[in-house]
């Protein structure tokens, strides 16, 4: 059928009536992301918060998936159900980290990060020395989900201006199908991302998958840089990756679009340039 139109083959993931024949008629047809360009795991939970299994076992449930890094990001301790790291166990948090690196060797690279709250009064739940010290910061809304729109959009600036926030994890907050997401008026959050930098979520746990395609497409258009995370919280769940690059995939994301695809020390110029 497409030899007979004169067009290459479509991928069904960009069979939406969004362009997809434009782009194809013109030789522009995106080389989407496939799972194999993932080459970390930014987005995990050990049992220093909410996870189920230690860091080490993370560790080696990501190596055997061909990650070269996994970050652990602990939830902070203001968002109470998750039993986040205080201010008192992150030392001790990066203590475990550095024994099971020394353990694992060069194998797989484990960052110490955080899944930092931003808290219903705008403040993020880390000073910014302690924010500084880790090697990857998510900032993500939890709670007061359905403050008037001025409001929420406001704490999401907060922490997007927020010179040691990397990236803003499943930004909108919902779950499917149990909880909407926060009204936020996407138009100036990208606009936000693209001028300072800041990566943007696509959660690819099936209860987030947030962004979604329709915001993954506008954010590569601006130019803004993607993070595709399990949210895992178990080894297991490693492996709903696949819905995260199933929703990047209908946004006409490519691999060069997401920071998990780059080489490790790219990623990590990356994030040292953030501050």
């Amino acid at each position: 059928m497409y030899a007979a139109l004169g067009i290459p083959w479509i991928p069904p993931e960009l069979r939406e009536d969004r362009g997809e024949f434009q782009a194809a008629q013109s030789g522009n047809l995106p080389e989407l992301i496939e799972l194999g360009d993932i080459q970390s795991e930014l987005h995990t939970h050990s049992p220093w918060s909410d996870g189920k299994v230690s860091i080490k076992e993370m560790a080696l449930a990501a190596l055997k998936r061909g990650y070269k890094v996994l970050a652990i990001t602990d939830h902070s301790p203001s968002l109470g159900i998750t039993q986040g790291v205080t201010l008192e166990d992150i030392q001790d948090q990066r203590a475990e980290i550095d024994a099971v690196q020394e353990e694992l060797g060069e194998s797989i690279l484990i960052l110490q990060g955080s899944e930092v709250e931003i808290k219903a009064d705008g403040s993020l739940d880390y000073p910014d020395e302690v924010l500084a010290e880790l090697d990857i910061v998510f900032a993500s809304l939890h709670v007061s989900l359905r403050q008037p729109r001025e409001q929420i959009m406001q704490r999401l600036l907060n922490a997007m201006r927020n010179p040691h926030v990397d990236v803003i994890g499943h930004p909108t907050g919902r779950l499917v199908p149990d909880r909407e997401g926060a009204d936020l008026d996407m138009e100036i959050a990208f606009a936000e991302a693209a001028q300072s930098g800041i990566s943007l979520e696509i959660s690819a746990h099936p209860e987030r998958l947030d962004v979604n395609d329709i915001h993954a497409r506008q954010a590569i258009a601006m130019g803004i840089p993607l993070s595709i995370n399990t949210d895992a919280h178990s080894p297991e769940e490693l492996d709903l990756m696949h819905f995260g690059i199933a929703t990047a995939r209908r946004g006409w994301v490519e691999a060069k679009h997401v920071i998990n695809t780059w080489e490790p020390e790219r990623l990590l110029s990356w994030l040292r340039s953030r501050g």
